[in-house]
């Protein structure tokens, strides 16, 4: 026997091909006894089902949503702040015939083939930087899309939390109580030939979220009257744990050791906590440490952080796609500094080295 078609069980059973088709794709439209008849003569000719591909070229859905991430895949996958964002993605979803397609993004892949090959109703773009090629093949198969933390793009519906507010929150409390020799370890925002990151490095950030976090501590230092050269900036990279570590053993075992290190990720923020520990410091009687996320690991080690409701931005991203030929508004998810152990007053004396002031 040839090609197993709708068509040929359909001479079999003695039905229309529509009648076969919807035994598979619309089971509720036919009765109990006729559908099993149907499925049964599949199975005996050994057929699988309808070609999904084919399908979804007559019905113009594929009932798939593109997420593009820039992680690796396994970095997608074992780092909690996408793992939390899909799961609100996927909460959205619910039992509905959608399913989702994780596409990433690796540096230097300017072609895109993947998103342009992609086989989706729509695509999520969630924490890529400005100008990423990947967002013009987007808007050029014309597409919905939404972006959630970054970038923001005019007329393209956008989630994200007040990352610059929430920035200067958080050095607000750190300076009133008393900080002024602080490290901020944030990610994504140094120049290339450089390791101390400037103000004209923040500024010309190309991720809005490392660049809105920044502004915000930096504005809360200018308030509060900390000089510039007091705050240091440095990159961490969010999947090289060693950096952060590098970075923070050096501040701390310097003649003028920071007493805070703000952390713009939770990630970060535990390996600072560990380093400084390992170092025989005590968090918060030496130095203090604050994160950015409230991922499940910072209340599990009882970080200061900032909490944000990182599945709820799934969920609105999905709801805004799904509005897309609506008059969306933009959604502001709310965030709340979360106080817990790690930070404390700044000690009143400070001895160099490896073991406390």
């Amino acid at each position: 026997m040839g090609k197993v078609t709708l068509q040929t069980i359909a001479d079999r059973v003695g039905v229309s091909r529509t009648t076969v088709s919807n035994a598979f794709s619309r089971p509720d439209q036919l009765s109990e006894d006729l559908r099993d008849r149907i499925r049964a003569v599949a199975n005996e000719l050994g057929y699988g089902g309808p070609d999904p591909l084919a399908r979804s070229l007559r019905s113009g859905r594929a009932g798939v949503i593109g997420i593009l991430v820039t992680h690796t895949l396994g970095q997608a996958l074992r780092d909690p702040y996408p793992g939390a964002f899909l799961g609100g993605v996927a909460d959205v979803i619910g039992d509905a015939d959608t399913g989702l397609l994780l596409l990433p993004l690796p540096p230097g892949d300017t072609e895109c083939r993947a998103v342009r090959n992609a086989a989706v109703d729509g695509f999520i773009a969630s924490s890529l930087p400005d100008g990423h090629p990947a967002l013009e093949v987007v808007r050029g198969r014309g597409l919905p899309l939404v972006t959630v933390d970054s970038p923001q793009l005019d007329g393209v519906p956008f989630v994200a939390a007040d990352d610059r507010l929430a920035g200067l929150q958080l050095g607000q409390r750190v300076f009133a109580l008393g900080h002024r020799d602080v490290l901020v370890l944030t990610f994504a925002l140094a120049s290339t030939d450089q390791a101390e990151i400037t103000d004209a490095d923040v500024e010309q950030g190309t991720y809005r979220v490392a660049r809105e976090r920044a502004r915000g501590l930096l504005a809360a230092a200018a308030a509060a009257g900390v000089p510039r050269d007091q705050l240091v900036l440095r990159d961490a990279s969010l999947t090289q744990p060693e950096t952060a570590r590098d970075i923070v053993k050096s501040a701390l075992t310097s003649p003028r050791p920071p007493t805070a290190i703000v952390c713009l990720a939770d990630q970060v923020a535990l390996e600072a906590l560990d380093t400084a520990r390992e170092l025989g410091l005590s968090v918060p009687q030496d130095v203090s440490i604050t994160g950015y996320d409230d991922i499940p690991a910072a209340r599990v080690a009882q970080l200061t952080t900032v909490r944000q409701p990182t599945a709820d931005k799934g969920r609105h991203a999905l709801r805004l796609l799904r509005e897309a030929d609506r008059d969306t508004e933009d959604v502001t998810v709310p965030h709340e500094l979360v106080e817990r152990q790690t930070l404390g007053p700044a000690p009143s004396t400070k001895i160099g080295g490896s073991k406390g002031r």
